[in-house]
């Protein structure tokens, strides 16, 4: 198995409005591992919650490597397993905390190995590549918004928020259920890729057109870029909290 080691940039910021930074992160660039969560929960509890499950994602990706190391298929089920791993921390936090029930929290994450990503996600926190100066969009959100389009309600989210649907509200998120509904995808990895892993406070303000501006020079520089999209987002309004992680694996 080839893990890939990652550059890595990265920016958390409370935002302009909120009180507390409920988003936290964790990232092991030896081998390739970057986790980000986007709590939910009254008083403290969101940042517990989104720091109880990249805590036990990342442990559970260091650990527990698959068995036959070379084969996809495995990989795939390691970051779905770590997804619900996070998942029944919660859970077990609840029980023995009874004043953190009803916490939650969004995640994503994602590993480089063999020349491919491996992701996974819950909620609508994101994962997105740029290759070639062109953004795509990795995962897809769990959200009311992103449903009632796909049932084809709207069009388009501005034909949606026009109808007074919210971008934030949730139709999977970890913490609420014992059973966790795990997405998973893996992509092949190309030199010059970047990844960008980021919370709705970035993306909730941000256009892709304007996330992928800032991100098209495959050589730029991953500190300047990051910020760059943490200033644009405090600009637009900080309305959120906002985190991104930029990675660019080594091949």
């Amino acid at each position: 198995m080839a893990i890939h080691t990652v550059d890595l940039a990265i920016r958390t910021h409370q935002g302009l409005v909120r009180t507390r930074n409920q988003d936290s992160y964790r990232v092991d660039a030896e081998q390739g591992i970057a986790i980000l969560a986007d709590g939910m929960g009254g008083h403290r509890s969101g940042e517990v919650a989104s720091r109880i499950a990249v805590e036990a994602a990342l442990g559970e990706l260091q650990t527990g490597q698959p068995a036959n190391r070379s084969d996809g298929t495995e990989s795939l089920l390691r970051v779905g397993q770590s997804v619900e791993v996070a998942n029944k921390a919660l859970l077990d936090m609840c029980v023995v905390h009874p004043e953190l029930s009803g916490m939650g929290t969004t995640l994503v994450l994602a590993i480089f190995r063999d020349g491919r990503i491996y992701h996974a996600h819950v909620g609508d926190s994101r994962l997105y590549r740029v290759r070639y100066g062109r953004m795509r969009r990795l995962t897809r959100d769990h959200s009311l918004i992103q449903q009632m389009i796909d049932d084809g309600v709207f069009m388009n989210r501005t034909q949606a928020r026009e109808a007074g649907v919210r971008d934030n509200v949730l139709t999977r998120s970890l913490g609420m259920q014992r059973q966790a509904e795990v997405d998973v995808g893996d992509a092949l990895l190309v030199s010059g890729d970047t990844y960008l892993i980021c919370s709705d406070g970035l993306h909730g303000m941000l256009s892709d057109t304007l996330i992928s501006r800032i991100l098209r020079d495959p050589d730029g520089d991953l500190e300047e870029q990051v910020q760059a999209l943490i200033d644009a987002a405090l600009q637009a309004g900080g309305n959120d909290n906002v985190t991104a992680v930029l990675i660019r694996p080594r091949l």
